[in-house]
Formats: C-alpha cells, sequence, structure tokens
C-alpha cells in the first residue's frame, strides 16, 4: 500500500510543469537495475526544458522519430546521444502530449554502492556509471521490473537555481536546479 501511495506521489511531481518538476526531483533516488545489480543514486541537478517554447528544447521544431517519447506520459525515459560520446538522460514531465522534459545531470550514489560522488557528476558521466543508452528512451519509470525507477528521497536543506549550462541557446534562463552543499554537481554553482 505505501509503495503504491509513493508512486501516485511521484507521478502527481512528474506531472507538473518542467520547472517545478525538476526542482521537485532534486532529492529524488534513481534505481538502475542491470545485470542482477542495483544501484541508487540521489538526484543532485537538474535541468528543465519547456518544448515547443524553448528554443534549446529538442522538440522546439517538432517532433520526430528520436524525441517521441517527450509526448508520453510522465515519467517516460528520453535518452539521446551527443557529441559522438555522451548519454544523457531525461524524464518527460507535465501532461501526456507536451513535451516538458528534466535533464538529470547529476546525482549522489547513496552508501554502499562503491561509487564516487564524482562519477554521477555531469549527465554523460552519470549514464556511463548507471548504464544507461538509447535502449531506455521510450521506458517508463513506473512499468512494472523497469531498469530504471524513481523514489522518494531526501530533499536538500536548500535548492539553487541558476542558468543551464552546456547549451548555445536560451542560456540565460533560470531553469538548472541543484543541491548546492552536494559533490555530485556539475560544474560551479553560480547564483544568478
Amino acid at each position: 500500500m505505501e509503495a503504491s501511495r509513493e508512486q501516485t506521489r511521484l507521478r502527481r511531481l512528474l506531472s507538473r510543469s518542467a520547472a517545478d518538476a525538476a526542482r521537485a526531483l532534486i532529492g529524488c533516488v534513481l534505481v538502475r537495475r542491470h545485470r542482477g545489480r542495483t544501484l541508487e543514486a540521489r538526484i543532485v541537478e537538474a535541468e528543465a526544458y519547456l518544448g515547443f517554447d524553448d528554443p534549446a528544447a529538442h522538440v522546439y521544431r517538432g517532433m520526430t522519430p528520436r524525441t517521441e517519447p517527450l509526448f508520453g506520459p510522465p515519467g517516460t525515459l528520453y535518452v539521446y546521444f551527443v557529441y559522438g560520446m555522451h548519454h544523457c538522460l531525461n524524464i518527460a514531465v507535465d501532461a501526456p502530449g507536451t513535451p516538458g522534459c528534466v535533464l538529470i545531470r547529476g546525482a549522489e550514489p547513496l552508501p554502499g554502492s562503491g561509487l564516487d560522488a564524482r562519477s554521477l557528476s555531469g549527465p554523460g558521466r552519470l549514464c556511463r556509471t548507471l548504464r544507461i543508452d538509447t535502449r531506455l528512451s521510450g521506458r517508463h519509470v513506473f512499468e512494472p521490473d523497469a531498469p530504471l525507477t524513481l523514489r522518494a528521497g531526501t530533499p536538500p536543506a536548500r535548492i539553487a537555481v541558476t542558468r543551464r549550462i552546456g547549451i548555445n541557446v536560451a542560456q540565460t534562463r533560470r531553469l538548472r536546479f541543484c543541491d548546492p552543499a552536494s559533490p555530485a554537481v556539475s560544474g560551479r554553482v553560480r547564483l544568478v
């Protein structure tokens, strides 16, 4: 019963606007199951992408076969490959058909994982360490036996809000949310 209540709360969290969902995801826990091993990491950095109203969003000019998962129900995974070397994990948010999403930029491994905090700092490292690639795109965090799920965690004492980083357009939008006390936050936390 408690698990179903938590799932309901998480579904509500992901049904918010991209900015609200990105803020609310800070402190939630990613659970990755891969080859008999389970790794858990607390999300400490996320960026919101606002769909059609955001020139930095992949769907800004419309849906493509690659971006179709963003139009799915909240909790649908969108994983893409960039610069010929990195995968990036996004979670669809808002309402089905509204392509807002949250890029997971950094997470802290939970105790007992054997991982260093820096191994999950930055979207490329996070995906490499958790073995996340485009094969997960289109999957859903609430599927039974999903390889990547989400659970409630502990929100930080403070959430910093800054400009997004690592993009060339719409850089001034304050849509990057992070736990400023975490060593796993990628880049500097320059408050603007």
